[in-house]
Parts: C-alpha cells; sequence; structure tokens
C-alpha cells in the first residue's frame, strides 16, 4: 500500500482465532492502510498482535495528529474523511474504516479507537471460540 514507507509488526501469544479469514485480513489491510494514511510521510506505524486463552486480539496504531473528538463520532460512517485526507491530494474515498466496522459487526465484535497527542490506536478483539 505504501512500498516507500516501513511499518512495524509485533507478534505474541497464541494468534488464531474462529474469523473469516479473507475478511479479517481485510480489516486489517484497511486499518493498517488508514493509519498509514493519516501518520504523515515520516510517521511510524504499527500493527500488534496478541493472544490470551481466551482472545486475539489486533492494534493498529500510528503517531499521527490526534483525531478531533467531533470527528470520532462519524469516524465509520460511509464517505466520511479525515481533513487531513480532505486538504491534502489522498484518494480515499472513505469508505475504509466504514467497511472496517462491517467486518468487525459481523463477528460480533467491537473495534476501539484512541487517540491523543501520542497518536491514534484501532483495536479489535476476537474470541477464541464461536459465540452462541
Amino acid at each position: 500500500m505504501h512500498p516507500e514507507r516501513a511499518g512495524r509488526v509485533e507478534h505474541s501469544g497464541e494468534e488464531n482465532a474462529v474469523v473469516d479469514p479473507d475478511r479479517v485480513s481485510q480489516l486489517i489491510a484497511n486499518l493498517v492502510g488508514n493509519a498509514f494514511q493519516h501518520s504523515g510521510a515520516g510517521g511510524s506505524v504499527c500493527l500488534t498482535t496478541s493472544g490470551t486463552a481466551d482472545e486475539m486480539v489486533i492494534d493498529v496504531a500510528n503517531d499521527g495528529v490526534p483525531i478531533p473528538p467531533d470527528d470520532l463520532r462519524s469516524l465509520f460512517e460511509p464517505f466520511e474523511r479525515g481533513a487531513d485526507a480532505v486538504a491534502t491530494s489522498a484518494r480515499s474515498v472513505g469508505l475504509g474504516l466504514y467497511i472496517a466496522k462491517q467486518i468487525v459487526v459481523a463477528h460480533d465484535v467491537t473495534i476501539d479507537v484512541r487517540s491523543s497527542e501520542a497518536g491514534t490506536s484501532f483495536t479489535v478483539r476476537l474470541p477464541r471460540r464461536v459465540r452462541p
């Protein structure tokens, strides 16, 4: 997605869960692409996966500028783009996070977003076992 940029990948623990692998791959690609897009030219992106006895956790973080609180409310709506994407030549149409949210909903889990001066992080927790 961004061959001129480097990212970091970290793994720990047991990393398998009952998921749709194609959709979770798409989820990760959308989150990582979004992280690169909003981290700036020299910014860093880290994909972390970790596993416990009960869940697999996927976290994608960047050190870009914080997302304004007003933008957090509509972050996962279709065709929404950050102010920096609108102001630059970014070609995003604003569907990446919407699609990520739909994949999360289809797996009956949630996605958490934290954004501060230290950067932004999206975290998904996938259960090891299929929910009844």
